[in-house]
């Protein structure tokens, strides 16, 4: 006859088995999630970090001291408050935090439409970015500036695990004493 102590200590050892068994599978798909890339990145790669600096100087030089010190960190929080926000929403477009970067309500609501007509013809999964990175900054014209950017995001096509990728320029331009962003044509 078994004694209640060795009872006990056998099913302690049959939990404690079972505990890593479903640690290991836990850690199993979880490794074949990672190195698939079904992961969403958890932070965004350092804003500009594809920039060198003589490419930054020379996209500013001759502009004011004030639309200098104001570009990178103006434009980080432009795209950090359009990133993770679905664009085939209202109450994105309604938002006026991102309206506040344009002069009138017509140049927003050309951006927007031309942005969330991209977005959903890259197949971002639900029209929203989770990532934007600056790939690059170009002199456009005396005042204005073309910005080279990538959004990703999930991919909103069946069987793939992949992100997906929009490249767009926008362009920005310093007038009245601030940045702008200036809508393309629609």
């Amino acid at each position: 006859m078994i004694r209640d102590d060795e009872k006990a200590r056998r099913c302690d050892i049959g939990s404690h088995r079972l505990a890593s068994i479903r640690s290991g599978v836990a850690l199993g798909f979880l490794f074949a999630f990672v190195s698939a890339g079904c992961l969403v990145p958890l932070e965004s790669p350092e804003w500009g970090v594809e920039l060198t600096s003589t490419e930054i100087h020379d996209a500013v030089a001759g502009l004011p001291p004030d639309a200098v010190s104001a570009l990178m960190p103006l434009t980080k929080v432009f795209y950090g408050r359009i990133t993770s926000r679905r664009f085939n929403s209202r109450a994105t477009f309604e938002d006026p935090s991102v309206r506040q970067f344009f002069p009138t309500v017509a140049a927003y609501s050309d951006y927007y439409a031309a942005l969330a007509d991209a977005i959903d013809l890259a197949d971002i999964e639900n029209n929203r970015p989770t990532v934007v990175e600056l790939l690059s900054i170009k002199r456009n014209a005396e005042d204005s500036l073309l910005l080279k950017l990538r959004f990703i995001g999930e991919n909103d096509l069946p069987l793939r695990w992949w992100s997906a990728v929009l490249v767009r320029e926008d362009e920005w331009r310093w007038t009245d004493g601030r940045w702008w962003v200036v809508p393309g044509k629609v």
